[in-house]
């Protein structure tokens, strides 16, 4: 008998938002209308750009229409787990959107203290900037053999080429990065992150 066991694998998971087109020009008109309020924005992990503050969704129906979608496929996510979580028990622990100017770029980072993060991507034209995730089993790093050929087992970076509409959904652990925009638009991304109520 020969069998290979693939052991504790990292899911990343990627959803198109049906007709996205819609939502993304009312999200972009909301996220310009944050930054003309707040042209200073934050220093989180942006190299350049603009990162907005925690966006209060209460006071905004679009917010909630955009989350009402997003809980769909969370909930599809929580179930592929096996986590034992209600629907009603998901908390958005903090959104915010990042405006990437050209060549402006974010640091890799992680998301400590929740369990899962996303990025939605409400503009992304060609080159705007891939997001790259990494390996999270640090020995590998200390010590590992040459590659011939990467593959599932050998591979140490994941890059993803944004696309608009598309929502990226992954455990919170993961470090990322993004390379720089060499787009001549701005390239604009909602980011949040998720936690169960207890």
């Amino acid at each position: 008998m020969e069998k290979t066991h693939k052991m504790f694998p990292v899911p990343l998971f990627q959803y198109e938002i049906d007709n996205y087109n819609e939502l993304n020009t009312q999200l972009e008109e909301y996220i310009y209308g944050l930054q003309k309020m707040d042209k200073e924005g934050q220093k989180v992990s942006n190299a350049g750009g603009w990162h907005s503050p925690y966006f209060n969704i209460k006071d905004s129906d679009l917010l909630k229409k955009f989350l009402a979608i997003v809980h769909k496929y969370l909930f599809k996510i929580i179930k592929e787990f096996g986590w034992k979580y209600a629907v009603e028990k998901i908390q958005i622990d903090g959104m915010w959107s990042i405006i990437n100017t050209k060549n402006s770029f974010n640091i890799r980072h992680n998301h400590s203290n929740s369990i899962l993060s996303a990025a939605y991507y409400v503009k992304a034209k060609k080159d705007c900037g891939q997001i790259s995730f990494f390996d999270p089993k640090e020995q590998r790093i200390i010590r590992t053999p040459l590659v011939e050929k990467y593959n599932e087992f050998s591979a140490k970076v994941l890059s993803i080429e944004p696309e608009e509409g598309h929502l990226l959904i992954f455990p919170s652990y993961l470090h990322h990065a993004v390379a720089e925009n060499l787009s001549g638009e701005d390239r604009i991304v909602i980011s949040f992150n998720v936690d169960f109520d207890k």
